[in-house]
This record gives structure tokens, sequence and C-alpha cells, in this order.
């Protein structure tokens, strides 16, 4: 068996500088744990080109921040607050009792990876290239179809290896014949609080025991389980703190020594890594229990026998259309079904007011996903940023309001297409380029309406209007349909009979948008 080089490997993320963070002035730092814990109050957010890093790394600092403040009552979540910082004391507690457990390689305890696999590098335990631990990063047969690299020539930082470790739980997808997904299944849209500072948006992120899934007896972060990961094991029962660090693979990293430049950052650590192994490791039984993850929304269930589905990305639908289903509260059908949204929010809404977090007229949120083939294809991540007025979270009436604005939008659209379709849409030699165009018509209409959505949303204040603003949005929408359909137009020939069309197309469709909305909501338009 080959040996390790002279030295002992070891990269410790409570005290070694890995956390990429934004300080208030724009300048940028790297920290470990204990760093960007207590400092959080003087920084302004995490910072990561990959948003999957982000969502990773905010996910693990939330389970330190549990596991060593403990909240069970509001009170215990206002002295967070009232605070300002997270307790210097509980830290250190957690430092003296845990710190040992988030070295990368140790020999006896590695983080997030199996003790019992071997830490050289063999060639009978088919060790995998280090590229296979970071989702956007194409390995194996991906890399001819993406990057046409090779993978012997990749080789990470021990700060690269650490993100590629945390993406694991939250991110972890199908991947093949008994490779299956993590805690989650297949990524959802994950919700993250934002805030001025980092101590605001992990403030946020902590739950009480009634807004946590698994409630589970004895449930354990990685650093209070066993440093050994069985392959392809089932576990019945799971708790929040378990789920914030569950090792979906059963992996180990071959460590050598020697600075050389890491091909995903460009960066250099004096233990870097180039192959690992990298198995199927703890998954949940088909037949288990309804998760619901704190910082995912879930769609309203068919039927009474089936479980409400995470709110994933969707190919060509933009994520704010999905404002309803990640932000407003829900109310049972008449079959008692509802959806729901991610419960950090739900804790907001019952916070009295007088403890409420944010003073401001807007609830910061970050939202960041992964879209997928549902199985082991990844086609893109999404990053998105909401303000959301805090009376959204509480009224359901007003809820209701915005669910039917975007509900509009999505008639309109159709008439949109329908209209183009029924002038524009017969066969001959331009049928392609003229569907062509109706698609880059319904993309650019959902694109700019997007932004209208954003600034007309954040109207929504405790003194707003709602009918008001309910017929701005009604007048906003049929202004941008009319305006898209009449760019669409313009692609079209400009001879004689085409100039005609056109006219007579763009006049249909002004008079069938209209129609719809006075049929619809027959209220006075506003001048």
């Amino acid at each position: 068996m080959a040996q390790l080089d002279v030295g002992t490997p070891s990269f410790n993320l409570w005290t070694e500088p890995w956390i990429t963070v934004e300080r208030p002035g724009g300048q940028l730092d790297v920290l470990n744990i204990q760093q960007t814990l207590m400092e959080a109050p003087n920084i302004r957010a995490l910072y990561e080109p990959s948003p999957l890093v982000v969502v990773a790394v905010h996910r693990l600092l939330v389970a330190v921040l549990q596991d060593s403040l403990r909240p069970e009552r509001v009170a215990d979540l206002v002295k967070i607050w009232r605070d300002g910082q997270f307790s210097a004391e509980a830290l250190q507690c957690f430092d003296d009792t845990y710190a040992a457990r988030f070295d990368l390689f140790s020999a006896a305890a590695p983080f997030l990876q199996s003790a019992d696999l071997p830490l050289v590098a063999d060639k009978k335990d088919g060790p995998k290239p280090i590229g296979y631990l970071l989702t956007e990063q194409p390995a194996g047969t991906a890399v001819t179809h993406y990057t046409h690299a090779y993978d012997a020539e990749q080789q990470f930082c021990s700060r690269c290896v650490a993100k590629g470790l945390l993406l694991i739980p939250a991110f972890a997808s199908s991947g093949g014949s008994g490779i299956k997904p993590s805690i989650n299944g297949v990524p959802p849209i994950y919700v993250l609080p934002g805030g001025e500072t980092l101590f605001t948006s992990l403030a946020a992120s902590l739950t009480l025991p009634n807004f946590q899934p698994g409630r589970a007896e004895g449930d354990a972060a990685w650093w209070s389980r066993s440093p050994i990961v069985k392959k392809k094991e089932i576990v019945k029962r799971v708790g929040y703190l378990h789920s914030l660090t569950f090792p979906a693979r059963r992996v180990r990293v071959h460590p050598v020594v020697g600075q050389r430049p890491c091909t995903r950052c460009g960066q250099q650590t004096a233990w870097h890594a180039a192959t690992m192994i990298y198995e199927m490791g703890q998954s949940r039984p088909e037949d288990a229990v309804w998760w619901r993850d704190p910082f995912a929304a879930y769609r309203k269930p068919k039927t009474a026998n089936e479980e409400p589905l995470p709110i994933r990305p969707v190919e060509g639908r933009p994520v704010w259309r999905e404002f309803s289903g990640l932000f407003l509260p829900s109310q049972p059908d008449e079959t008692k079904l509802h959806a729901y949204r991610p419960s950090i929010l739900e804790q907001l809404e019952e916070l009295p007011e007088e403890v409420f977090p944010f003073k401001g007229s807007i609830i910061p949120l970050r939202v960041i996903s992964l879209r997928t083939d549902m199985k082991m294809k990844i086609f893109e991540w999404e990053e998105s940023g909401f303000a959301v007025p805090p009376r959204l979270l509480r009224e359901v009436d007003t809820a209701k309001q915005i669910e039917e604005s975007l509900e509009f939008a999505v008639k309109c659209a159709g008439i949109l297409k329908g209209t183009f379709k029924d002038y524009f849409g017969g066969g001959g030699k331009d049928k392609n380029r003229l569907k062509s165009i109706n698609v880059h018509m319904e993309t650019r209409y959902w694109q700019a309406l997007g932004q209208t959505f954003r600034a007309h949303i954040q109207r929504y204040t405790s003194q707003a209007n709602t009918a008001a603003l309910f017929e701005d949005w009604l007048q906003l929408v049929i202004r941008q349909a009319i305006d898209t359909f009449e760019e669409a137009s313009k692609l079209l020939p400009d001879d004689g009979a085409g100039l005609a069309l056109r006219v007579q197309a763009n006049s249909h469709c002004q008079a069938k948008l209209y129609s719809y909305r006075k049929k619809t909501y027959p209220m006075e338009e506003r001048q």
C-alpha cells in the first residue's frame, strides 16, 4: 500500500480559515467557523461564487448554533435577538467539546467522512476523482459533455474539499443504480433569511422544536455521532440536527501534502486532494413519514393519500412565479389539504409583533435552487432575492389576492400565445421561425413582468390599500402583455399583407386581454 508523505494531514474547519465572508464595507475575508459565528454581527453575508455552497455553509452554521444554544422557547429567541450576538460562553463550551470533530483529515474521526475507510489512496478501493464532491463540477462521463477536462487533472484545496462535503446533506441527488438522494430527496428550492448582517440571517434561521421535523430521541449532529457511515445504511429515525449534517454518501478523502493550485478556486493549502472513496451512505426508508425541511416549501398534495412534494425549480418557469408557495400563508381547502411554506417563515409569523426581528418594512429572503432531471442529470443553479413585507406573512386574504394576481398573469400569457398562434401559427417554410418567436415572446413577457412584480410586491406595507394595488397590477399585466405582443409582431414580415395582419393581430390581442380582465374582475378601470 502507498504511504503518506511526511507530516500528519490536518485541516480543522473550526480553527482554519475557509469560509469567505463579505464585510459591511464590501471587502472579503476568510474565517474559520468560530470566527464567523463570533463576528457575525460585523459580517454582511456569506460570499461564494457557488450559491449552493452558501446554502451548505449556512446550514452548517445553523446546526452549530442549534446544538450550542438549544433554543426551546420564544423567550430564548428573543434573548438572542436582544443580545445582538451569539453567546461566547456557549460557543466556547462547544469548542471545548467538539472542535476536534471538525478535522477533515483526522485518522479517527474525519469531518463528514467514514473513519473506517483508508486515509491513503489504493487502487483496490476503487478511488474516485475528487470532482464528484462538488455538485456543479462535472466528473466521470459528464466531463465529455460539459468541460472537456480530465478527472486526473482535478485537485481541490482543503477549503474546497470542505465545501464539497457540506453539499452532500443538502444537494446529494440520485446518481444511478443504488445511489439515493439525501434527506430532502431531489433538492428543493431553499429559502434563507437575509438581513443587514450575518447575525440577523442566522438568528432568523434558528427554529424552536415545534417548527423542526423529525423530533427523534437522541437527535445529534455529525460531531455527536459515530464517525463511521455504513454503506447503504437505512436509518429509520432522523432528527433535525442529524438532517442538517446528513451523511448521504460514505466518503473518505485522500490528502496529499504539498501546495498546489486548486483547480476550483486557484488557492493553495498545505494539503490538497485528488481522489477519494465515494459510495452510497445513509438514506431513509421508502415508506418513511413526510420530511418537512424548515428551509423548503411544499406544494399541496392532490389527495389525502399523497404527501406534499417540495417546490423545485422547473425549466422555463422563473422562481418569482412560485412566490405564493414560497412565502405566503396557506389555508386548508375543503378536503383539509394545503400547501406549506418554509417553517422558518411560519415561526416568524407567529412571533409577537413586539419581538419581531425585522423592524423595517421588508423581510429580505435569499432563494437558491438546483435544477435537475429528478435523477442524476444536473442542469443549472439559480439564486434570487426577495424583499417581502411582513404583513404578507400573516394576512391570508392578502395572500389570496396575490395568488389571484399571479393567476391573472398566467391567463394573460395564454392569451398572448393563443392569439399569436391563431394569426401566425400556420405551416410552411416559416413554421419553425414563427414557433421560435412565440416562445421568445412568452419568455420576454415573464422576464419583464418579474421585474415589475418585485417592485409591486414591496408596496404591500401595513398602510397600503390592497384593493388599489390589485387594480394597479391588473393594468400593469395587461400593459406588459400588449407591449410584448407588439414587440414580437415586429419580428414578422413587414410587407403589405404582413403589416395588415400585424395590425389586426395586435388589435385582437388587446381586445381579448381587456375582455378577460372585465369578465374576471368587473370593477371600474382606473384611469
